[in-house]
């Protein structure tokens, strides 16, 4: 009996030991199962899925960079009054467009009214002032008149002669009508115009705030002339030239790309940065989307390489880890794919360099559109 007993519990551990095994061996199994996805050939249609092999594609050689959109200084203005005086009207807002030469505010002034008084008043006296020095370079010619009251009465003309001049040039500045001035029509106020067409930046002013000659009252950008500034590290520059082509990215629509060229490389290296500027064109589609001051994601094509590459929306991201569906088989009713990782490149557009290796090569067929759906 006792032999029995012990033969029984030895089978019980067997079984036990069996059972544990064949579970092992089954939790494996399904833990592998995880890798594998099943389409239906059904599914597969219905989601306009398709396959394909790496396929050759030509990349592009670049030099990254980062810079902002910004204007030539002639493309800008910063616009301030000529004299002191309070904001009497302003005609536009923020975000106007202007022409060259449209009214943007009108301010009032003793000062306005002085300079109109005082040219005037010089006006009326380089009457008397030049008819005295016509009459004593007569009389000095016929030995009438000394020398010394000729030369001061020449003195006396030659000054308001300048004093006019010097008068008339500030009146022409705060864009006065110097012809109304002289029949005695003496504005108050006085109107700022747009130095270029542009885009209006900002407005420093409000109706009755006094303005000085020191204060920046309107800015305006030609947004039409925006350029691309980008710094370029020391070790680089030397590789770029004019002409080259340039693909950049905007920081809210870093998956759109846009065109540009170089235009000019900087001659100085920046002694805290070691960087260089290039200054790039963008092209139409993209003018109209920058702002003075945006920040630019750029790339400087030096060269080009034909790589293997699948299209972007085929790999699955995972944390820092790409992977993509590998075909394994099928049958009459269904695909079955394996998720197997993937050594990525470098991307370029739509395409991402696939570095072959034991499990992906020249000729695996992947999932290549419908990945989405099939995840």
């Amino acid at each position: 009996m006792k032999y029995n007993h012990i033969t029984f519990i030895f089978a019980v551990c067997i079984f036990i030991s069996l059972f544990s095994c064949k579970r092992g061996n089954q939790k494996s199994e399904e833990d592998s199962d995880l890798s594998l996805v099943n389409i239906t050939k059904e599914q597969f249609k219905q989601m306009n899925m398709q396959t394909g092999a790496l396929q050759e594609v030509e990349f592009n050689v670049e030099i990254n960079a980062r810079g902002i959109a910004d204007v030539p200084p002639q493309s800008k203005a910063t616009v301030s009054p000529v004299v002191n005086g309070s904001v009497k009207e302003i005609f536009v807002q923020t975000g106007d467009k202007v022409k060259k030469g449209q009214a943007l505010l009108s301010f009032a002034g003793t000062e306005i009214i002085a300079l109109q008084q005082s040219y005037l008043e010089i006006s009326e006296q380089l009457k008397s002032l030049e008819s005295e020095f016509k009459r004593q370079k007569s009389l000095f010619a016929e030995n009438i008149s000394s020398e010394k009251l000729f030369l001061e009465a020449e003195s006396n003309y030659r000054k308001a002669v300048a004093a006019s001049e010097g008068l008339k040039q500030q009146l022409l500045l705060l864009n006065m009508d110097i012809g109304s001035i002289i029949q005695g029509k003496i504005s108050a106020s006085a109107v700022i115009y747009a130095p270029i067409a542009g885009d209006i930046i900002r407005i420093n002013a409000d109706i009755s705030k006094f303005i000085q000659s020191s204060d920046l009252v309107v800015e305006i950008v030609d947004t039409r002339q925006l350029q691309l500034y980008l710094s370029v590290f020391e070790k680089d520059v030397t590789q770029i030239r004019q002409g080259q082509k340039i693909i950049f990215s905007l920081p809210e629509s870093s998956a759109r790309i846009y065109n540009a060229t170089v235009s000019i490389v900087g001659k100085v290296i920046n002694q805290i940065d070691r960087t260089a500027t290039v200054q790039a064109n963008p092209a139409s589609d993209a003018r109209d989307l920058l702002l003075s001051g945006m920040y630019i994601d750029a790339g400087i094509i030096i060269d080009s390489k034909t790589v293997l590459a699948l299209p972007f929306d085929a790999l699955i991201k995972e944390e820092e880890e790409h992977f993509v569906l590998l075909l394994q088989s099928s049958n009459e009713s269904e695909y079955l794919f394996r998720k197997v990782k993937v050594q990525t490149g470098k991307r370029s557009g739509d395409f991402m360099e696939i570095i072959p290796d034991e499990f992906v090569t020249t000729s695996s067929v992947v999932l290549i559109k419908g990945v989405y759906y099939a995840i």
